[in-house]
């Protein structure tokens, strides 16, 4: 009898100790902080792609137990040294400028809600046009959100050309307006933007001496705009184009009327599009 129960008692206690282990693996699987557990007793994990990144989130941590995708595609910073030896800033800003019609003319197409740096100086678009609408006396509006951040109304694209030795604003209008035309498959010859045989000036002529209404000349080292287009310093000044204001011009413009176009030095008149064509 002694030896029996002395059986029993080891059998007893070596069930408790298996049941002591089976219950502390599981406790120790089911708690783990990468896995959670649904109904069905299924694993899963959850997983964020933001950029080329990869960030792991557990499904525990979501509202629903479901695996979770998305791709958030984040704009490269933008800096002009940057632009031919970074692939991926270069293939980025190529792009943009195709989308547009334009290749060499400008160096780079920014948004209104961007920021950019050139020659190390970090400028946002947004200040550009604050101090461009105080200049001319207007308030550059933006809407308030809930949380008090500022929230652009509209989007708006704009171009930027770095001023370089030797430049002028002239030939910086006329390398734009060629690249413009080209697209549209109609070519300029170099001598276009140049006076007829009566000394007036060319229709063309007339669209680049009105472009200088329309442009933003931004002093990098004063951070500030300023109205003398023909002191332009190489590295130091920016010139800035609307590419929407610019665009919506020249789309107005029948080319095979374009010597008709009116120029008074502010105002421009321009051939209304026969609408039978």
């Amino acid at each position: 009898m002694l030896l029996n129960r002395g059986k029993d008692r080891g059998t007893t206690i070596a069930i408790i100790a298996t049941t002591l282990f089976v219950l502390i693996a599981g406790w120790i699987f089911f708690s783990s902080d990468d896995t959670s557990v649904d109904p069905l007793g299924k694993r899963e994990d959850a997983q964020v792609k933001k950029g080329t990144d990869t960030v792991s989130v557990n499904s525990s941590e979501t509202d629903s137990k479901r695996v979770v995708k998305g791709k958030i595609n984040a704009t490269p910073t933008i800096d002009y040294k940057d632009l031919k030896k970074d692939n991926t800033l270069k293939t980025f800003m190529e792009t943009r400028k195709e989308k547009l019609g334009i290749q060499n003319s400008l160096d780079m197409i920014v948004e209104s809600d961007e920021t950019f740096i050139v020659g190390g100086s970090k400028v946002s678009m947004r200040e550009i046009l604050e101090k461009a609408f105080t200049k001319n006396g207007e308030v550059y509006q933006e809407e308030i959100s809930s949380s008090g951040g500022f929230l652009p109304g509209k989007i708006r694209t704009y171009g930027i050309h770095v001023v370089q030795t030797g430049d002028n604003i002239w030939n910086i209008h006329f390398n734009i307006l060629k690249e413009y035309y080209a697209f549209k498959g109609i070519p300029l010859t170099p001598k276009a933007d140049e006076p007829g045989n009566l000394g007036f000036s060319s229709g063309v002529g007339k669209i680049l001496k009105f472009s200088e209404t329309m442009v933003i000349i931004y002093d990098l080292i004063e951070k500030k705009v300023v109205e003398d287009i023909d002191l332009l310093e190489p590295l130091s000044k920016i010139v800035v184009y609307n590419m929407d204001a610019v665009f919506t011009l020249l789309e107005e413009i029948n080319y095979d009327n374009v010597d008709k176009i009116q120029f008074d030095g502010k105002n421009i008149w321009i051939p209304a599009k026969n609408i039978l064509n």
